[in-house]
């Protein structure tokens, strides 16, 4: 049996949950891998904070990043710091070091994940991220490996637990925006500042990692259409609820011909879809492909175990790679020229709310389906071109407040003409 000697960067809730469950499962990993795991080097910013679990005996505990970063037995380091700038300083040395690295890092591989790949392929070492996306759901290794012979169309996911705990908080026990988001932190769902979460950033990084599985194309989170929850109204819940839809944080990328149509933000779901039965910190990824067609994959997008689980399945393969002498294989091999765009421009349905008015607006509409009470109306369009939803809300706007959402797989892309930039 081979020995290899990892180090680990970082100990919160995923260091310290790879700590645990390799003490664990250490006969299993060994008998499946032929590989004993020496945790030789753990750094933290803390040495004397207290954690409710131990360190195996062997393992040193350091505050100096280098030591572990430099030390020559050590072949893998798994990053989980959770920074951005310190974690690509750390993966960068620890690659010129010519060791292997895994990390759930989604923020930094949102940014960096393509240089860090092929920094990682020039030293011959493996970089890994399994845990970066959907927590211990292993959606990346699924697309990479048992549907890279099939042609992905869509994928449409649920992948921020805070978000969706807060949603189904909404709807389920009737709270506030505000009340939901409190007792998501005080559960420990949500940061003390849920920006990231509540705003779609979370969801649009995480987006750009996926789409680079699914159709070879790395998106730049940054110029995505990004949309929050934050702003959500209980009108908007109780109408979508009312028309028999439920609101998801959807995170979207659709493929067509040579272009990849992309949105975030909060969606109305059919009641009678996988996707809208998702419920708390749980997450779910729906893929349409030419030979599997519908697929949907669930589970606990989050917390030390799970994600730690992820992180383990990643070891397993990086080690099977030094074993080989094998090690410099990209995660993701699939390269494709696709134009990012987005689908908020596409023809589709929406759920359009007015606030302070309980009639219908206009009649030029032939409105799906309508409610309303004695301080909002609420409609749902036909599929629409966004130029005429555009002058809807205009309309309507001039003399009430409005807001609308999406109505997913209500899409029509076939219809959508090219905007000639001026």
């Amino acid at each position: 049996m081979r020995t290899i000697k990892i180090g680990l960067l970082g100990l919160g809730t995923v260091g310290g949950g790879v700590v645990k469950l390799l003490q664990e499962h250490a006969a299993k990993i060994e008998q499946t891998t032929n590989v004993h795991f020496i945790l030789k080097r753990v750094a933290v910013a803390h040495l004397n904070k207290p954690r409710k679990f131990s360190l195996p005996e062997e393992t040193i505990l350091t505050d100096q990043i280098d030591e572990v970063l430099n030390d020559p037995e050590i072949q893998i380091i798994v990053e989980t710091m959770g920074t951005i700038n310190r974690a690509r300083q750390a993966i960068v040395q620890a690659i010129y070091n010519h060791k292997s690295v895994i990390t759930a890092n989604k923020d930094l591989l949102a940014i960096d994940g393509p240089k860090l790949a092929q920094l990682a392929k020039s030293r011959h070492v493996d970089f890994l991220y399994e845990a970066s996306v959907a927590g211990g759901i292993p959606i990346l290794r699924v697309l990479s490996s048992s549907l890279v012979t099939d042609q992905i169309t869509r994928v449409s996911g649920i992948i921020n637990g805070t978000a969706n705990y807060i949603l189904s908080a909404m709807v389920s026990d009737n709270l506030s925006y505000d009340k939901a988001l409190m007792n998501a932190q005080q559960k420990g769902y949500a940061e003390a500042n849920p920006v990231n979460d509540v705003k779609g950033i979370d969801a649009a990084n995480k987006l750009s990692i996926l789409s680079q599985f699914a159709f070879g194309k790395a998106l730049d989170p940054t110029n995505l259409n990004v949309r929050g929850i934050d702003q959500l109204t209980s009108a908007q819940l109780a109408s979508a609820k009312q028309f028999g839809y439920t609101i998801k944080l959807l995170a979207i990328a659709k493929r067509l011909s040579n272009r990849l149509y992309t949105s975030v933000g909060p969606t109305l779901v059919d009641n009678n879809d996988q996707l809208a039965q998702v419920n708390g910190v749980q997450n779910a990824i729906a893929i349409e492909s030419n030979a599997l067609g519908s697929s949907v994959y669930t589970g606990p997008g989050a917390g030390a175990k799970p994600t730690a689980n992820s992180i383990l399945s990643d070891l397993a393969a990086a080690a099977n790679d030094i074993l080989n002498y094998d090690c410099g294989n990209a995660f993701n091999n699939y390269h494709s020229e696709l134009t990012p765009s987005t689908l908020n421009n596409a023809p589709q349905s929406y759920l359009i709310t007015i606030y302070g008015r309980s009639t219908r607006p206009v009649d030029s509409i032939d409105w799906q389906n309508e409610t309303s009470n004695h301080n909002y109306w609420s409609g749902l369009t036909p599929v629409i071109s966004h130029k005429k939803l555009n002058l809807l809300l205009e309309t309507i706007g001039n003399d009430f407040a409005v807001s609308y959402l999406p109505v997913y797989g209500t899409v029509k892309l076939q219809a959508i003409k090219e905007v000639k930039q001026n």
